[in-house]
């Protein structure tokens, strides 16, 4: 297997043609085609199927999909470093929505401190997340603890850093102002940034208890400054971490908007945030001192 193999492997997949990956690479179309054939006689298996309408990739090629990625990533981190382009240590780290409110300023003064460290930040949800752990793309994840960790898959350690409370938030003025009981919120659409089973799991148990046998209908957002200017919108219930209320409302005063928290007599689910890598990843110093500025948030709990 060479870099050049798996360089023209990913290109297929991304583009679905040959000849596209051709043109991607400025090579020709041959060429890709002899180098997928040399890298499925190094796999011993079928990796890509051709069709008149594109290309596909197998179960194998799938499975090799993910670690070519995390392959290539590494290869650009080395070319970059050793290019004398940028920083020699670096760190590159996932963040989910519901944990960024309380990991950014942890961040933020990670950075004051440490300006020698190049570092990457990706935001996302869990899974997509969890998925380029698996492929090298990040180092950590910062994430709300999943409720079935089989789910994530295996070689994942999982250190829970704190439990933050959830916050229900409407727009002031809204009717919803009023409402004391999850029963009251029944018909209003709901925001959150986690996955469909996550809310089921954080929710259906206090919706249960307040009388209501169904979930009402919600909007699964990843994108925070999506989730802003949905949260400004009548008749809806936002789903906020800690002390996200209080840290976006000054974004939101900027959109011509305002939220308001609500008291409701249920008791909320609070929310673990954890920090996630591989098993088998090299503790740099880099990430040595990230790690250690993220466990300070144990500190904030």
């Amino acid at each position: 297997m060479k870099i050049h193999q798996l360089k023209a492997f990913v290109a297929v997949a991304d583009c679905h043609s040959f000849n596209e990956a051709a043109r991607l690479l400025s090579v020709s179309q041959p060429a890709v085609a002899k180098t997928i054939r040399e890298l499925e006689v190094w796999a011993g298996r079928q990796l890509v199927i051709r069709s008149p309408r594109g290309t596909q990739l197998t179960p194998d090629g799938v499975a090799l999909l993910r670690r070519a990625r995390g392959i290539l990533d590494q290869v650009a981190r080395a070319e970059h470093e050793f290019a004398g382009t940028g920083p020699r240590d670096h760190v590159s780290l996932g963040l989910t929505t519901s944990a960024s409110m309380a990991a950014t300023p942890i961040l933020v003064d990670f950075k004051a401190r440490n300006p020698d460290i190049g570092c990457t930040v990706l935001g996302g949800s869990r899974r997509p997340l969890v998925e380029k752990l698996y492929n090298h793309t990040v180092d950590l994840v910062i994430a709300t603890l999943p409720d079935n960790l089989e789910e994530m898959g295996t070689g994942l350690r999982f250190e829970p850093l704190l439990r933050l409370p959830t916050v229900l938030t409407v727009t002031k003025g809204d009717p919803l102002e009023n409402a004391r009981s999850l029963a009251d919120l029944i018909q209003a659409e709901w925001l959150f940034a986690e996955s469909e089973q996550s809310f089921d799991f954080n929710f259906r148990t206090a919706f249960a208890e307040a009388g209501m046998d169904r979930l009402p209908s919600f909007t699964r957002c990843e994108s925070t400054f999506l989730m802003l200017a949905l949260a400004a919108r009548p008749n809806t219930v936002t789903v906020w971490t800690g002390p996200a209320p209080s840290a976006v409302t000054p974004q939101l005063k900027m959109l011509g908007s305002d939220i308001s928290s609500l008291h409701l007599k249920e008791k909320l689910p609070a929310i673990t945030v954890c920090v996630v890598h591989r098993s088998d990843l090299i503790i740099t110093p880099a990430i040595q001192r990230l790690l250690d500025q993220v466990r300070r948030l144990k500190d904030a709990a």
